[in-house]
């Protein structure tokens, strides 16, 4: 393992040192579905044939679930151990979902229709469900950079 693997190792288990219980069973619940899913996909399982279409769509979309329950349980752990008190805590978990709500609604809305419209250029059904999932994130990042840096000033 090299410097980088051993930085990540450090920082994943600081992270499940700051997440509640009940996140860090959720997690270890859904991580534990997800390789069991990952295996009964694999080409072993499947007698050398590997996964259809629709089963690597699942695959991915269970990676996401993983990569971001474990964000957000972290984040809120750390909000948790920062918070002043409950209250302050409170205000804080409402504004953070609000603001995940705001914009995973946006970006999902993006996915989809960029996806679709990949899928009708190249005349192919999946392409760009794949296509938005690899590089879907920076193309979304780029367009709000542009968006910030070019929207009309508010006079003041």
């Amino acid at each position: 393992m090299g410097i980088l693997g051993l930085i990540g190792f450090v920082i994943v288990l600081g992270c499940f040192g700051v997440m509640s219980r009940t996140s860090r069973i959720l997690l270890s619940l859904l991580l534990g579905a997800s390789l069991y899913y990952w295996y009964s996909i694999s080409a072993v399982f499947h007698g050398g044939s590997g996964p259809d279409m629709g089963e690597l769509k699942v695959a991915l979309t269970l990676l996401s679930a993983n990569i971001g329950g474990f964000a957000v349980a972290a984040a809120l752990g750390m909000m948790r151990k920062s918070s002043a008190s409950p209250a302050h805590y409170a205000a804080r978990k409402k504004a953070f979902f609000t603001f995940l709500a705001k914009w995973g609604l946006i970006y999902g809305v993006y996915a989809f229709v960029g996806g679709k419209l990949i899928d009708l250029a190249l005349g192919e059904d999946g392409v760009g469900w794949f296509f938005m999932r690899v590089w879907g994130l920076y193309g979304f990042i780029a367009l709000l950079l542009l968006w910030f840096f070019f929207k009309p000033k508010k006079a003041a």
